[in-house]
C-alpha cells in the first residue's frame, strides 16, 4: 500500500518543484529594478504618446504664426476697363498674430511638461509591476519549497510506516498535504507569468517574452523627513503642468482680446484699356472688419473660463498630492517596521522551531501534526516577509509617486 503511495507523483513533479524551488527559469530575460525604471521612461505607450503630442503642439506655433497669403483679383469689363488686376494682403498691424503665437508657445510648454508627467507615472507603474514580478517570483519559490518539504515529510511518514514505527494516518496526511503544495506552487508559477505580463509593456517587452525581476530595489534604506519632501513638492511635475497650463490659458485670454482688433488689408487695382483714361489707373485702398456684430465674447468667456478650469485643476492636484504623500508616507513606515520585524526576529525563529520539530518526528518524540503545523507556520512567515516587502515596495513607489522627489538618490539596497 504503502509502495503504490510512492508511485503516484509523476517524474514531471520533481522535475517541476526543481525548476519553481530554484526561482531562475532558463532563458528568462532579467530584468534590474533600475532597468525597469529607466526603460519606462523612454518607451512605455503613455511617454510615446506625450511626446507625439508635444510635437503636434510644438507645430502649432508654426502653424498660427503663418502669415496670410495675399488674394489676387483679375476682373474685366465691355464698357470699361477691359483688364483690372488687383492684389490685397491682411495685416495684423495690432498685435494679433504676435499673442497668438505667444499663448500656442505657452499651450507647447504645458505639453512638454506633461511629458514629464507621463515619466513620472510610467516610473510609477514600472515600479509596482517589477515589484510585483519580484514578490511572485518569491512567493512561487516559497512554495516550491515547502512542496519539497511536504514530499520529504511523506517519505519520512512513509519509512517510518515501513518500519511499523508510524501509522498509515501519518502517510495518507502526508501525501494529502503534499498534492496541496504542489498545487499551490503550480498556481503561484502561473502568477510570475501575469506579473511578467504587466510588466511588459512599460519595458517595451514582448509578451512572450519570459522576464526575471533580479536584484534589490534601489530605494533609499531611511526616509527621508516628511518635512523634507512637503517642501519640494511645488516642483511635483503635475503641479508645474497645472502652473503652465494656467499661463497658456491667460495667453488664450489675451489672444481672444486682441482679436477684437480688425485685420488691416491694403488693396491696389490696376485697370488697363479704360476708354474714359488716357492710360492706366491704379487705386490704392484699405479695407478692415467692422466691429458691429461681434466682439469675441464667446469667445474670451471659453478662455477665461478655461483659466478658471486650470486654476482649479491646480488647486485640486495640490491637495490631491498632500494627501497621497501622508498616505503613502505612513504606509511605507508601517510596512518597512514589519518587514525588519519578520526578517528580523520571527522567520529565524520559525525556521529554528521547523528545524526542531522535523528532527523529534524522526526520533519519535513529536507527532506529525507539529510537524506539519511548525512547516505551515515557516511558510505562513515566509509569505508575510514577502507580502510586506511588495507593501513596503508599492507605498514607496506610491510616495514617490504623490512627491515627485526621486527616492533612490543615493540607494543601494532595501531594508
Amino acid at each position: 500500500m504503502v509502495q503504490s503511495n510512492r508511485t503516484v507523483r509523476p517524474p514531471a513533479w520533481a522535475m517541476l518543484l526543481c525548476a519553481l524551488a530554484s526561482g531562475r527559469p532558463a532563458f528568462a530575460n532579467e530584468v534590474t529594478f533600475a532597468q525597469a525604471r529607466a526603460a519606462a521612461q523612454r518607451v512605455a505607450p503613455d511617454v510615446v504618446i506625450a511626446e507625439h503630442r508635444s510635437s503636434v503642439a510644438n507645430t502649432e506655433v508654426e502653424v498660427v504664426g503663418a502669415l496670410a497669403n495675399p488674394t489676387f483679383t483679375v476682373s474685366a469689363a465691355r464698357e470699361s476697363a477691359w483688364l483690372s488686376t488687383g492684389v490685397s494682403v491682411p495685416l495684423s498691424l495690432f498685435g494679433q498674430r504676435a499673442t497668438a503665437m505667444r499663448a500656442a508657445d505657452a499651450d507647447a510648454r504645458a505639453v512638454a511638461l506633461e511629458v514629464e508627467v507621463s515619466r513620472s507615472e510610467a516610473i510609477w507603474a514600472a515600479t509596482v509591476a517589477w515589484f510585483d514580478l519580484e514578490n511572485a517570483q518569491e512567493r512561487a519559490r516559497l512554495l516550491a519549497l515547502a512542496a519539497q518539504d511536504s514530499d520529504r515529510l511523506f517519505h519520512i511518514a512513509s519509512e517510518k510506516f515501513e518500519a511499523g514505527t508510524g501509522a498509515r494516518l501519518d502517510v495518507v496526511r502526508t501525501q494529502a498535504d503534499r498534492l496541496r503544495e504542489l498545487a499551490d506552487a503550480h498556481a503561484a508559477q502561473l502568477a510570475v507569468k501575469a506579473a511578467q505580463a504587466r510588466l511588459a509593456p512599460w519595458i517595451d517587452s514582448a509578451l512572450d517574452v519570459e522576464l526575471l525581476a533580479v536584484g534589490e530595489p534601489d530605494y533609499l534604506l531611511e526616509l527621508v523627513p516628511m518635512e523634507t519632501i512637503e517642501k519640494e513638492i511645488s516642483a511635483h511635475p503635475a503641479l508645474r503642468r497645472d502652473r503652465a497650463q494656467i499661463q497658456a490659458a491667460a495667453a488664450h485670454v489675451a489672444s481672444e482680446q486682441r482679436a477684437r482688433w480688425p485685420l488691416i488689408s491694403p488693396e491696389v487695382t490696376v485697370s488697363q484699356g479704360d476708354p474714359a483714361l488716357a492710360g492706366t489707373d491704379v487705386t490704392a485702398g484699405l479695407s478692415f472688419e467692422l466691429p458691429l456684430l461681434s466682439l469675441h465674447g464667446g469667445a474670451i468667456a471659453k478662455a477665461d473660463e478655461q483659466r478658471n478650469l486650470a486654476e482649479a485643476e491646480n488647486d485640486g492636484d495640490q491637495r490631491r498630492l498632500h494627501a497621497e504623500l501622508v498616505d503613502a508616507y505612513r504606509r511605507t513606515e508601517g510596512a518597512s517596521a514589519m518587514l525588519r520585524t519578520l526578517r528580523t526576529d520571527v522567520l529565524p525563529a520559525m525556521e529554528e522551531a521547523k528545524a526542531m520539530t522535523e528532527e523529534g518526528y524522526k526520533s519519535g518524540r513529536i507527532d506529525l501534526i507539529r510537524v506539519m503545523e511548525a512547516q505551515r507556520a515557516l511558510l505562513d512567515s515566509r509569505i508575510s516577509a514577502t507580502e510586506a516587502f511588495g507593501a513596503w515596495g508599492h507605498a514607496a513607489a506610491d510616495l514617490e509617486k504623490a512627491s515627485g522627489v526621486d527616492l533612490t538618490r543615493g540607494a543601494n539596497h532595501a531594508p
